[in-house]
């Protein structure tokens, strides 16, 4: 009897343990010689076999990996549940499912050994499993009846690891690290190259504008100095946008506006670093269309895509989630595409060119004179005071002269 429930439990029911669509596995009710308490145990464990079972079937629905029997298949495949979160969260079902099977296979190989083994035997040492089984069964129901996709996947495994019980939590655990491996793809597909890789909407970035007004950590990004400068997150969208006008102007074709998805935002990750992970995607992607050209290829992240792409695989390594090398690796990428704005669009400089041009002009209308060259001098020191750029190294080693062959003909030159 006990290989019959082992193969009951391994989802291959039969006379003595049956299979119902509605409750699922059930010792059979006629069997005289079963005792109460031992249909009590027998029940019990039928109820975690139903929860396999139910796993099993949920799996192979959705990603074909499990090959199941056809007498119990109790419902067709859910073809409104789709997307690539989905798969990944199926995937990590089936990890979770390794250590049952193994448990299963054990007591099969102890059963060889020992005819006589107990049904308290088996009880005891599948008790985790009885456990750990409803908890999860909790997860996958929700996500069925609540058609639950994309990153509120995330969220969804995320609040139910936070509970109580040690195997649960851990277990949930391995599942979201194996879902976060879906998203790290996407950030990268984003964040380095600019590319919304979202076919069935599921990522927390979206096309098209966003349906609410600014948030408060939107208009915190926006007032905080990048250190380039004393550039502040408005006005590199300032700058974004004066470029999109530019590109409507010529009615290009590659025109787009990105926003942030509020139902697909994982409560773990805070709204400040969900905004600079759309800041960074928008403004690569707008270098992206600017430079078509393959001889400037890998020129938008100065060659460092390779060493993002990196990290990011590292974290998609780890088995916990950790929000500060997470926040740490998009503020990475955020400095690098600031600096890139700053040489684009204010040429390296540009605020010192602007400030000197300004005190200079009136000096370079009149032909130049012997005390041109000095007094342009002056006026670029002057600029550099009113820049802040008083301690750069290289500043005293810039000397501007002036070349000219009578009045009509005049050249500056660094």
């Amino acid at each position: 009897m006990i290989q019959e429930l082992l193969l009951a439990l391994s989802g291959y029911p039969g006379t003595i343990f049956t299979w119902n669509k509605r409750n699922g596995l059930q010792v059979s009710q006629d069997l005289p010689f079963l005792h109460p308490s031992e249909t009590s145990v027998f029940n019990r464990l039928c109820k975690m076999g139903t929860d396999y079972v139910r796993f099993t079937e949920f799996i192979e629905q959705h990603t074909g990996h499990v090959h199941q029997q056809e007498h119990y298949c109790s419902q067709p495949s859910q073809t409104e549940l789709h997307g690539i979160y989905l798969p990944a969260f199926c995937t990590g079902l089936n990890s979770m499912l390794q250590p049952y099977r193994q448990a299963l296979l054990d007591l099969e190989k102890e059963f060889l050994g020992d005819p006589h083994l107990s049904i308290s035997h088996v009880n005891y040492m599948l008790e985790q499993f009885q456990l750990l089984f409803p908890s999860v069964m909790v997860v996958v129901e929700t996500i069925k009846s609540q058609k639950i996709h994309g990153c509120q996947i995330l969220e969804t495994v995320y609040k139910h690891s936070c509970g109580g019980l040690p195997p649960v939590r851990m277990a949930l655990e391995k599942i979201l690290a194996v879902c976060h491996g879906v998203m790290y793809k996407q950030l990268a597909a984003w964040m380095l190259h600019g590319l919304l890789l979202d076919q069935s909407e599921e990522f927390f970035v979206k096309q098209g504008p966003s349906a609410g007004g600014a948030t408060a950590a939107q208009e915190e990004e926006e007032e905080e100095d990048l250190g380039i400068g004393g550039l502040s997150g408005k006005q590199l969208r300032e700058l974004q946008d004066l470029r999109l006008i530019e590109e409507e102007n010529m009615l290009a074709p590659s025109l787009q506006q990105f926003s942030l998805c509020a139902e697909m935002l994982p409560s773990y990750i805070p709204v400040r670093v969900d905004e600079k992970i759309l800041f960074v995607g928008e403004l690569v992607q707008m270098f992206e269309d600017h430079n078509q050209s393959p001889s400037r290829a890998g020129s938008i992240l100065k060659h460092q895509e390779d060493m993002f792409a990196a990290k990011l695989h590292r974290l998609k390594q780890q088995p916990l989630f950790s929000l500060v090398d997470f926040e740490n690796l998009v503020d990475g990428v955020r400095s690098t595409v600031a600096e890139i704005i700053k040489d684009f669009y204010l040429l390296g400089r540009g605020e010192l060119c602007q400030v000197f041009i300004d005190l200079a002009q009136h000096r370079l209308k009149t032909p130049p004179s012997a005390v041109t060259e000095h007094d342009v001098n002056v006026a670029f020191q002057q600029a550099a005071h009113e820049v802040l750029l008083d301690d750069d190294n290289l500043l005293p080693l810039l000397h501007l002269t002036i070349d000219y062959q009578g009045k009509d003909q005049r050249h500056t030159r660094l």
